[in-house]
């Protein structure tokens, strides 16, 4: 098989994937970024979309430490839900570096919403409506090395705190998320 048709055949299984990941509902984060093949030096490979599975019933739910409860008030008192969701991302994008370049890159990551707030995504259904999110980066992997031409593909991601103690509205939330990689 062709280098050509191998090729053509990896972008329709990308296509087809990524459809099928964007069908899924919930929070969703746009990549910016150009989808390339990481053959090339210093070009970053990303995804165009990245769709976030919707939270879920166990993550906000109080854990239950038993069937008892030491003070009778805390019958009445209303139940504490967790409104700080941790999400881990590590392999979201790709790139080859020179090997020489391994210990000094780093990436950044600016979350903005559609109507402009940073660090936030809103809800799809009223731009009003904006959950704040804190971005962290998490450390960049190599994933393979090839000494006959001295570079390695790198593979980075990012740690995604959804803060949704102030959060009004159900539904699906969107934001614009960019991926910078660069060097010391």
């Amino acid at each position: 098989m062709s280098w050509h048709k191998m090729k053509q055949y990896k972008r329709y299984l990308l296509a087809y994937l990524s459809t099928s990941v964007a069908l899924l509902v919930g929070t969703q984060a746009q990549a910016l970024g150009q989808f390339i093949s990481p053959v090339e030096i210093n070009q970053l490979a990303i995804p165009q979309n990245l769709t976030i599975p919707p939270i879920t019933q166990s993550e906000i739910s109080v854990a239950i430490n038993g069937d008892q409860v030491t003070n009778p008030g805390d019958l009445f008192a209303p139940p504490q839900f967790n409104t700080l969701i941790v999400r881990e991302f590590p392999n979201v994008w790709q790139m080859r570096v020179p090997i020489d370049q391994l210990d000094s890159l780093y990436a950044t990551y600016e979350l903005k919403a559609p109507n402009g707030s940073s660090n936030a995504v809103v809800s799809e259904q009223r731009s009003s409506a904006a959950m704040p999110v804190v971005v962290e980066p998490l450390p960049i992997m190599e994933i393979s090395r090839d000494p006959n031409s001295n570079t390695a593909v790198v593979q980075g991601g990012f740690r995604l705190r959804l803060d949704i103690s102030s959060t009004q509205f159900a539904g699906a939330y969107t934001g614009e998320l960019t991926v910078t990689v660069d060097r010391r």
